[in-house]
């Protein structure tokens, strides 16, 4: 119920600190949510799996990345939302440790996937290696589902415990703070899937950025002149590389990268606050109600990051949809650059990294 004492696996709890007004635009805007996240990521998906064009191996990366938001979506925010409605968990014990294991799995998946992905621009920008092509990527992608599900498996045989407690809208992972075996695997679970991903992930973005920064510096500072003749066109310090096009894609991995860690951050910090603490916290609920909104928003936002950076997708959106459904040019994600004929476009294999 929503006004007055709820109860949560036979535990009786406080009153919701919610009312029924605000429940109602609570269940609105994860309605929303999940209709924008399961229509775009479904989108992203078909058009790599229709268009050749679109199979590249980042993109085959980014379309897995979107069928796990998509499944995290369809297959676990109806039952957050209707757990907050009735503020109890109505599904029985055994589909409770089904819903935590599809949560930890695809969230854990999305974040390995995204790891890969910056694994990739690091090899390609840092050290100027595009190894990386669609049969490998595949290769990746099965070894990222491998190790998904060995790390969110063990509470199945004994190490940790999955299960829905006071002050929480959905099943996940117990955290008693005397049994120190289950304490050991809580902290093994997110040191391996958020902390250990976000150090890399941050290790790969600054190198990238530092590279970046010192190629265009050395470019800018020592443009190459032909036969040595200097011209108007090559004065010293003028810059005559349009860099911006090769930072175009890391920009948008960045991007997504700065998305997981506001959308991922708070929801592990209550989990390790509650490692330690337990559910005694009255404000874990609405702490909580907040965290899994914030973390599912992650999976909403990624298809429309897609269609304002990534020219391609965008126009693979256009073909498919009704004329009436396009987007007006005065909106983000129609600009269309100009190419300017009047810049020349002098490249010296010594400092050019990857396209990308």
């Amino acid at each position: 119920m929503v006004n007055g004492t709820a109860s949560y696996g036979g535990n009786t709890t406080t009153p919701s600190p919610f009312s029924t007004v605000q429940v109602a635009i609570l269940g609105f805007m994860y309605v929303l949510m999940f209709v924008v996240s399961v229509i775009g990521n479904t989108v992203v998906c078909y058009i790599v799996y229709q268009k050749p064009a679109m199979r590249s191996a980042i993109n085959i990366l980014l379309a897995t990345l979107a069928m796990a938001d998509f499944l995290t979506t369809a297959l676990c925010i109806p039952f957050a939302v209707i757990s907050m409605i009735a503020q109890n968990w109505i599904f029985g014990d055994v589909f409770c440790k089904v819903n935590a294991i599809l949560f930890n799995l695809l969230v854990t998946e999305g974040t390995f996937v995204l790891l890969t992905i910056s694994v990739d621009r690091f090899m390609i920008i840092v050290q100027r290696k595009d190894t990386l092509t669609p049969r490998k990527a595949k290769i990746y992608i099965v070894i990222s589902w491998v190790l998904s599900f060995a790390v969110v498996m063990p509470p199945i045989f004994g190490w940790g415990k999955y299960s829905f407690e006071s002050g929480q809208i959905q099943c996940s992972l117990e955290w008693p703070s005397q049994n120190k075996l289950d304490l050991s695997y809580g902290i093994f679970f997110f040191v391996l899937t958020f902390c250990v991903p976000l150090l890399s992930m941050g290790y790969c973005f600054v190198s990238i950025l530092r590279t970046v920064r010192r190629n265009s510096t050395r470019i800018q500072n020592h443009p190459p002149v032909p036969g040595g003749v200097m011209t108007k066109m090559h004065r010293p310090g003028k810059m005559n590389i349009d860099y911006s096009f090769k930072t175009r894609a890391f920009t948008t991995i960045l991007i997504l990268f700065v998305l997981f860690l506001i959308c991922g951050l708070p929801y592990t910090v209550i989990r390790f606050h509650l490692l330690f603490s337990g559910y005694a916290d009255s404000l874990s609920y609405v702490a909580d109600v907040v965290v899994i909104f914030v973390a599912y928003l992650n999976s909403a936002l990624k298809p429309i990051i897609y269609y304002i950076r990534i020219n391609k997708f965008r126009e693979a959106c256009v073909d498919i949809m009704p004329s009436w459904c396009h987007v007006p040019h005065c909106l983000p994600g129609r600009t269309i650059r100009r190419i300017r004929p009047h810049v020349v476009y002098e490249v010296d294999k010594k400092f050019v990294t990857s396209s990308l």
